[in-house]
């Protein structure tokens, strides 16, 4: 396959990945020295923005697949509890085990049957095993008979024990297993990620929908599509096509602060006029640079560019061909949406078909929109309890992703698969935070409860007089730099980002 490589030689966060297409056709272990020997190495992608500069390499002129950096190492299981690698450590597989079935079977769970270690979708929900470490523990081992999928699984043994269970050698093996009821099978702690050329930790991921798949056991290399709009292949990695690759652009984003008490708006148009927005924060380190930049001369709230749009909303399957016009619009809110507690993000519907804003971390069951041209029914009611985002990521292993309600007619059909449950459930409407210069950066650092402030953001729920009116981020230095949500007609000083400087290296 053509390939996609990069050069780094700055810094996580002050790199910015300058793409390069290479036109000649490599298998990917070709390709991988190709650009290692030229740049940096096969392309890493870390957002969606980068995501859009990588198609943009090829502006048109080539219209099939090249890879990047990510593979599927099939030896890089690891414990959840110490990190630790299976590399020569126990293990109990089942025959012909482990062969990453389906393309994403990144977790492993224990049978009562003898034992053995089996490899699943860590989105399946099964019952799990914690490990317990506390000096106080009664039991070692506690058998969780809740079903959740994996990463729910180790947030409760992390948030109630220890964490899940590592199983180091056949006694702790024999013993777990003696814990489980016939007929179970049950999670373990042991799982692993794919992992990118460069050795980057970048969980972003961008499958075509029914990718990976890992047709025949022997598609372990990622691709770009370009004729899918740059949407993820995996594909075998003996196949020559064009390929990818990075060299680095080192930035250093310099941030202002301006001791001008402005609202939001206000300091908004500022910046613009004179630097190049609101700041924007990334991450940890650029959040230090940013409180440094004051220096100790300032100790209370300034603005920065995040702010909440409470009418953002888009339905999480964003195939264009799929809308007509005005069919992204429909909506059916019940006295809704207020953000109550300032978290939201996200929309269940009630069984009378009523749509009410919700955090995405509360569980409800959900409905799956299903595309497929073989597929029996559209909409599909799972009886599962989840999250928002588990929801989404079960309906697109499943089926085709979380329903969408373009009109009148689709939300009378999704009534009637979950009215006659009485259930909440989840569909797709969902939205997030914005940033002033429309990037979509992640990074968040909002200030936890304290004795003399509620958890943030809670959008004033804790003060009666601005209850549902702080939609816009401040920075509070009082805080060490954690954020709260404000009223975006306070006046407050305020941070800029400007002047830019990127070297290529």
């Amino acid at each position: 396959m053509p390939f996609i490589c990069y050069k780094r030689i700055c810094s996580e966060s002050l790199c910015t990945r300058q793409y390069h297409f290479v036109n000649e056709s490599k298998t990917w272990t070709e390709a991988q020295r190709y650009c290692r020997q030229n740049y940096t190495d096969l392309a890493t992608i870390d957002n969606m923005e980068e995501m859009n500069r990588l198609y943009k390499t090829v502006r048109g002129t080539y219209y099939g697949k090249a890879w990047i950096g990510l593979y599927d190492d099939m030896n890089s299981w690891r414990w959840s509890l110490d990190n630790t690698t299976l590399d020569g450590g126990f293990k109990s597989w089942y025959v012909q085990q482990p062969v990453d079935a389906g393309g994403q079977s990144l977790c492993v769970y224990m049978s009562y049957h003898w034992g053995i270690w089996s490899e699943a979708s860590c989105y399946y929900t099964l019952p799990f095993v914690c490990y317990d470490g506390r000096p106080n523990a009664t039991e070692r081992y506690v058998v969780i008979y809740y079903n959740k999928n994996w990463t729910e699984a180790q947030s409760y043994c992390r948030e109630h024990h220890t964490d899940l269970v590592s199983i180091r050698n056949e006694t702790e093996n024999h013993r777990v297993q003696s814990l489980i009821f016939d007929y179970y099978t049950v999670w373990i702690g042991l799982y692993r990620t794919r992992s990118w050329s460069d050795q980057s930790n970048s969980s972003f991921s961008n499958w075509r929908t029914g990718q990976p798949d890992n047709a025949g056991y022997s598609e372990y290399c990622t691709a770009v599509s370009f004729r899918d709009s740059g949407s993820w292949t995996d594909e075998n990695c003996n196949t020559a096509l064009p390929f990818i690759c990075y060299s680095a652009l080192a930035s250093f984003c310099q941030y202002h602060f301006v001791n001008e008490s402005k609202t939001w708006t206000e300091a908004q148009r500022y910046c613009r006029q004179n630097y190049t927005d609101l700041a924007t924060i990334e991450n940890m380190e650029e959040m230090n640079r940013l409180i440094n930049t004051v220096n100790g001369s300032y100790n209370d709230s300034a603005w920065i560019g995040l702010y909440d749009d409470v009418n953002s909303w888009r339905w999480s399957l964003e195939d264009n061909d799929f809308y007509q016009e005005g069919e992204r619009d429909f909506r059916n809110f019940y006295h809704e949406p207020n953000n109550y507690d300032g978290n939201d993000l996200c929309v269940y519907m009630n069984y009378a078909g009523d749509w009410f804003d919700s955090s995405c971390d509360n569980f409800f069951t959900f409905v799956c929109y299903d595309g497929t041209e073989n597929s029996s029914q559209k909409y599909v009611w799972v009886s599962e309890y989840t999250t928002w985002t588990g929801a989404q990521s079960y309906c697109r292993e499943k089926y085709t992703d979380l329903a969408s309600v373009r009109n009148e007619t689709e939300h009378q059909q999704i009534i009637n698969v979950a009215h006659y449950y009485y259930y909440y459930v989840w569909i797709g409407l969902h939205r997030n935070r914005l940033w002033s210069d429309q990037s979509n950066s992640s990074f968040t650092h909002w200030l936890p409860y304290t004795q003399s402030v509620e958890a943030q953001p809670d959008n004033g729920a804790s003060v009666q007089a601005l209850n549902g009116a702080q939609h816009c981020t401040a920075v509070s230095l009082q805080y060490f730099g954690q954020w709260t949500d404000e009223s975006c007609f306070a006046s407050l000083p305020f941070f800029c980002y400007g002047g830019e400087k990127t070297y290529l290296l």
